[in-house]
């Protein structure tokens, strides 16, 4: 019914057993990366109705399934988030809007640090009409295709690059780092005022991915002119074992002086799905 003044008055009830939407911003912390949590008021209307895994389908036709963690009466979407975020370059001064769809399912909607929605990957070609689909195995990871002469080839888009490069500029830790796009020389290039304050030529530091886990590599003079550093021995096998290509941008981020630690927060160019 309407008050006198025009305006729809409901129950309180209605509205809330109405309002399936809630909105997540990401901020500059570390946490976000691995895990993020549902609104307590959400869960107090339809916490009931979540099961342990949920459904995320996203606009680009891919379905994500992660695990749902309860920890001290909160509720987060935890495995399967981390590479969701990588996947789509998700970083700090993004957010996202879900709407529950009920069964556990929710469209999400990804804004950049522009408020503007992003330009999502393009879907793999499919030849039986079904979704691409990404499933809950937290290290499984799907290459988007196309195919050529019976060979399957990575496809970039422009906007993807850009996407990718826009994200890692608007990343900002708390520590010394800075931003690179990963070469295809296997190669990435360190700015001459990061390399000469914190590095040295030929002495072995270590990049360390969000896993945890680190190797060691070593930084080297392009010739006796050069003015920057590029780190490219060892660098190979990091590229190879976190599936970095070339036009990914990665953010180093100094965590550790003595020995020299950076950790890589990356950001894919090439559209990784099913």
């Amino acid at each position: 019914m309407k008050s006198r003044r025009g305006r729809c008055v409901r129950p309180s009830a209605v509205l809330e057993k109405e309002s399936k939407h809630f909105m997540k911003a990401i901020l500059p912390s570390p946490i976000h990366a691995k895990q993020i949590r549902i609104p307590d008021e959400f869960i107090t209307r339809f916490g009931n109705e979540l099961k342990n895994v949920a459904t995320i389908i996203v606009p680009d036709g891919c379905v994500w399934e992660m695990e749902l963690k309860k920890c001290d009466e909160h509720v987060f979407f935890c495995n399967g988030w981390q590479e969701f975020v990588e996947y789509y370059s998700i970083g700090y001064g993004c957010y996202l809007s879900f709407k529950y769809k009920g069964n556990s399912k929710f469209r999400v909607i990804i804004f950049n640090a522009t408020s503007v929605e992003i330009c999502y990957p393009l879907k793999t070609p499919s030849t039986n009409g079904e979704q691409n689909k990404k499933y809950s195995s937290p290290r499984k990871r799907k290459v988007e295709t196309s195919e050529s002469h019976g060979k399957k080839v990575k496809i970039m888009s422009k906007h993807a690059s850009k996407r990718a490069e826009d994200a890692a500029n608007v990343f900002n830790p708390n520590n010394p780092y800075f931003c690179s796009k990963v070469a295809k020389g296997r190669c990435v290039y360190v700015p001459s005022d990061f390399a000469f304050k914190y590095l040295k030529l030929n002495v072995p530091i270590k990049l360390q991915n969000s896993h945890g886990e680190q190797q060691e590599v070593f930084c080297i003079l392009p010739d006796s002119r050069s003015s920057y550093m590029r780190i490219s021995k060892g660098f190979s096998k990091f590229q190879r074992n976190n599936n970095l290509s070339p036009g990914d941008y990665c953010v180093f981020e100094l965590i550790k002086k003595k020995p020299v630690v950076l950790k890589v927060t990356m950001f894919r160019a090439v559209d990784y799905c099913d």
